[in-house]
């Protein structure tokens, strides 16, 4: 009955790496694609000329708020040792990381369903589709983001991540993934789960149309991944060696 439980776990986490992924794509889409300039706006430098500007961000501003609390507080609350105690004691322990990816991505692909842009207010917006250069430069840069960001979740075992590993092992009554890794590799997870926070600063931030509802987004993750990430030299000193590694592999396939 225990082996049928925890194949069941094993195909849900298959299931949810595979949604994940998805909603990885749709995020891609989301952040990456170049958005229309605004004629109807107000540099935010001049709210208090045009007070209904202002009004008519205002609900979008507040909803979208809303939805990136409700990201961070899950991010937050599903790694707390009172969520792994409680997953432990109804013997989930397994399927722990893939109960984390799995409301991350619904939390997330939620927030992009739901988004509420809010174009009336701009810091600065830059019409890349009337440049060659420009609209290159633009892509170019979130391709290599994407990329390194990508580079990284191979780097630290991309199925480990989602929870596929842990589903894996826990149903053949292997000891949990984490210890068949090098002291390195756990110091950093104990450090950070997620690659990269430059890659990711860097498209939040180099948007063509940073609009309040994208300055509110790009703020309050940047900053939360500042304050819950704790990377050090040797962190990042192991993913270099790492990822020259994986380069050598695939040059020798």
């Amino acid at each position: 009955m225990a082996s049928i439980a925890k194949s069941i776990v094993l195909l849900a986490s298959v299931a949810t790496f595979a949604y994940s992924l998805y909603v990885v794509g749709s995020l891609m889409m989301f952040l990456s694609t170049p958005r229309s300039i605004s004629k109807a706006h107000t540099w935010i430098f001049n709210l208090l000329d045009n007070k209904s500007r202002l009004e008519t961000a205002y609900g979008p501003v507040v909803f979208d708020t809303l939805y990136l609390t409700g990201f961070i507080f899950q991010h937050s609350l599903l790694k707390s040792a009172l969520v792994k105690k409680l997953l432990a004691k109804l013997g989930l322990s397994g399927a722990e990381r893939t109960i984390y990816s799995l409301t991350s991505s619904l939390c997330l692909h939620y927030l992009i369903l739901n988004w509420m842009p809010a174009q009336s207010i701009v810091v600065w917006q830059i019409d890349v589709e009337q440049s060659a250069s420009l609209w290159w430069t633009y892509e170019i840069t979130h391709v290599i983001c994407w990329v390194v960001i990508f580079g990284g979740s191979l780097v630290m075992d991309l199925p480990e991540l989602l929870g596929v590993k842990q589903a894996y092992y826990d149903l053949k009554a292997y000891g949990p993934p984490i210890n068949y890794k090098s002291g390195e590799l756990r110091n950093l997870y104990a450090h950070v789960r997620h690659p990269s926070f430059v890659g990711l600063s860097i498209i939040l931030f180099a948007t063509n149309v940073m609009s309040a509802d994208r300055l509110v987004m790009a703020v309050l993750l940047t900053t939360y991944m500042y304050l819950a990430w704790s990377t050090d030299q040797k962190d990042v000193a192991y993913q270099k060696i790492q990822l020259q590694r994986k380069k050598l592999e695939l040059k020798a396939k």
